[in-house]
């Protein structure tokens, strides 16, 4: 009876052991899928990231090339929808700008013309390509000429560009209501502030006047506490070795004289 007893406990011991063993593998199971896990979401957010990152490098490049792309194109508004065909399109607007914006522009000065969208009810505008970028500032400069025409030129944005551009209006106008000149280049405004001083204080330190000018009284004080004048370092001559002198006593001296008189009687 007694060995059945210790069988028992000896079973439950094991049985109790066998389940905090079966804890202790659920646990690190669980640290295990746990930590794999957090590797994975580590190394995918990290290629996130990157991914992140190099789209919106790309997405710079590819706007700069649309903004080199279009630096040479103006469009022009209000011109009827009456060609036929690309050659009247062009021929339109060459007699356009030479006629309002009076500069003389011929076909070799324009690469490429187009209408933009399209068509319908209302008159499209043309998209104009010119072969260079002076040519293009050329015609922007005299595009005052068409205020009194039904025509008027703009410059050729990006969608993203536009839309920004007509936010940004919004300041403008209340920069302009503060009495601040505003206008927007680009997709940036410039601020300017009319209400700054004429005359700004300089940031440079003033030069200091001198102490007989501050203090003309004082300057037997200012002669007494100015720095003591350096002593000379030496001379080069100081760095050559010197032949030594010959001192003699002055027994020494009345022997050599008594020896000179004898020689000289004899």
């Amino acid at each position: 009876m007694e060995e059945i007893k210790n069988m028992l406990v000896i079973m439950q011991q094991d049985i109790k052991q066998q389940k905090q063993d079966m804890l202790d593998m659920k646990e690190d199971i669980k640290c295990t899928i746990i930590n794999s896990l957090n590797e994975k979401f580590n190394h995918l957010e990290l290629k996130n990231e990157l991914l992140e990152k190099n789209l919106e490098e790309q997405t710079k490049k590819i706007n700069n090339l649309e903004r080199q792309f279009r630096r040479k194109n103006l469009i022009l508004f209000g011109v009827d929808e009456s060609e036929k065909s690309y050659d009247e399109l062009e021929e339109m607007v060459i007699n356009i700008i030479n006629t309002y914006i009076k500069i003389s522009c011929e076909t070799h000065n324009i690469e490429a013309v187009r209408r933009l969208g399209k068509k319908g009810e209302k008159v499209r505008p043309i998209v104009i390509t010119f072969n260079t970028l002076g040519f293009k500032l050329k015609i922007q400069k005299n595009k005052h000429y068409l205020q009194n025409t039904s025509y008027y030129l703009k410059e050729d944005y990006p969608i993203e560009i536009l839309n920004k551009r007509r936010e940004l209006q919004v300041q403008v106008q209340k920069e302009k209501d503060a009495g601040n000149t505003a206008f927007i280049k680009y997709d940036k405004i410039i601020i300017l502030n009319n209400k700054q001083p004429l005359y700004k204080q300089s940031n440079k330190r003033n030069l200091s006047e001198s102490p007989e000018t501050l203090h003309p009284g004082s300057q037997g004080v200012q002669q007494a506490k100015k720095q003591p004048p350096k002593k000379n370092k030496g001379s080069m001559k100081n760095y050559f070795i010197q032949k030594p002198k010959l001192i003699l006593t002055q027994a020494e001296t009345t022997q050599r004289q008594t020896n000179t008189s004898q020689h000289n009687t004899e």
